[in-house]
């Protein structure tokens, strides 16, 4: 498997990583309880042992072979094999250091580098395109009138928009985070019913009082799914399209 290594902090006074033929090295450190850090266990340091030839022992925590182990990074990303013994003991040392993040959404700021993962990178970015090309695909098929409704559920007033506005918006909402768009339009089953109720609190039919949601003196319920389902409930259509009936009527 090929790992990458990268720095993440850029210099606040030159705008780079770093200066050509300048390095960083990574090295090992004490920990709180006293012992020396080296990223390996017990057994992956017998394993590598034999793997790299060295003597049983010599990749301990104890051994003088840490004195002077680092590892070397400059401007330019390091790239790590772990089909052979001695990228396999770099990669190991280096997921668990304190200054390393494994992984792009480990990145904090007492991390100064990333691993990456090429094949997890290319699937996680797999995953991401196949969302947003769904996102947009479904986007293609909406009428202008949907559009205004999945706006109203968004928080947004659409009714005086012009169309090629409207049409703007929403392609803002489905590039800015596709996924939200496919959970909170595509996928949500109740959405004609959602968008009654937000229509109905924006023009005061149903008050809206922190997560409560009132009807004349009525509680409808204590947050929208309370809502969605009271007025799902048959006894109280007559509530529904009463509400309907002021909505249009505004």
């Amino acid at each position: 498997m090929e790992i990458i290594v990268r720095m993440t902090k850029v210099n606040p006074w030159t705008g780079l990583i770093k200066w050509s033929n300048c390095f960083n090295y990574i090295g090992t450190y004490w920990t709180r309880g006293g012992n020396r850090y080296t990223g390996l266990t017990k057994e992956n340091a017998e394993e590598l042992e034999k793997k790299l030839g060295k003597q049983p022992g010599e990749l301990g925590p104890e051994s003088p072979f840490w004195d002077t182990f680092a590892i070397r990074i400059g401007k330019n990303e390091l790239s790590i094999n772990t089909e052979n013994p001695m990228g396999e003991l770099q990669y190991l040392f280096l997921k668990g250091h304190k200054r390393v993040a494994d992984g792009l959404s480990n990145i904090n700021p007492s991390k100064d580098y990333v691993l990456i993962n090429k094949d997890v990178e290319a699937e996680e970015a797999n995953k991401i395109n196949k969302v947003k090309r769904e996102a947009y695909r479904n986007f293609d098929k909406m009428s202008i009138e949907d559009m205004r409704k999945c706006l109203r559920l968004y928080g947004l007033r659409a009714d005086d928009m012009s169309n090629e506005l409207v049409e703007a918006k929403m392609s803002e909402q489905v590039e800015k985070d596709p996924a939200r768009y496919l959970l909170k339009w595509v996928n949500n089953d109740e959405k004609e019913l959602m968008f009654i109720i937000e229509e109905a609190v924006a023009k005061n039919i149903i008050r809206k009082n922190r997560t409560q949601y009132f009807y004349g003196t009525d509680m409808l319920g204590n947050g929208i799914d309370d809502v969605i389902s009271y007025l799902k409930e048959k006894k109280n259509q007559d509530i529904k399209m009463t509400i309907l009936q002021e909505i249009k009527s505004k």
